[in-house]
């Protein structure tokens, strides 16, 4: 134990005496053998790209020069029949209930119970009856698509 001990001791002192006596002009030779690499001295390609500076001023301070309008035609606009857009009358879904699900025991499946202008009828989701699409069934509501609206409607409890 003694031997190895002196071993590391020795080893340790000549590790410190050789790195107080070493030489100081001698370069590194990290310093010299690393090499610059020359500059890539490409030209920048030329930018291409063109703006749309054709927007309406944000401050209200000017107008682009697109959108002057003379006063004639600006008379013209004023004095032009407005013709009202068409509105469709908005959908009312009181003709479907929602009266509640039966799970298929074979399928696994959820049966929609729906009643659509007072006539009953089961509906599992991606099937359709009388133009109402069943979307989702989501057991307490469900999701329905008529006439490309879609509403999600609850289940009608027995008390009401």
């Amino acid at each position: 134990m003694i031997a190895v001990v002196a071993g590391l001791w020795g080893l340790i002192l000549y590790r410190i005496i050789g790195a107080v006596t070493a030489d100081d002009d001698k370069p590194l030779s990290l310093a010299t053998s690393a090499v610059k690499e020359s500059y890539n001295d490409f030209s920048l390609p030329k930018d291409t790209t063109k703006l749309l500076l054709n927007y309406r001023d944000p401050f209200g301070l000017t107008k682009p020069k697109d959108t002057l309008v003379s006063k004639s035609e600006k008379t013209l606009a004023n004095k032009s029949i407005a013709v009202p857009a068409t509105v469709k009358p908005a959908i009312n879904w009181s003709f479907i209930t929602y009266s509640g699900y039966i799970r298929n025991p074979s399928t696994k499946k959820l049966v929609a119970l729906v009643s659509i202008n007072g006539q009953s009828t089961t509906l599992a989701e991606g099937e359709s009856k009388s133009q109402v699409k069943l979307i989702k069934n989501l057991r307490d509501s469900i999701k329905i698509s008529y006439e490309g609206k879609t509403k999600f409607i609850a289940i009608k409890s027995a008390a009401q």
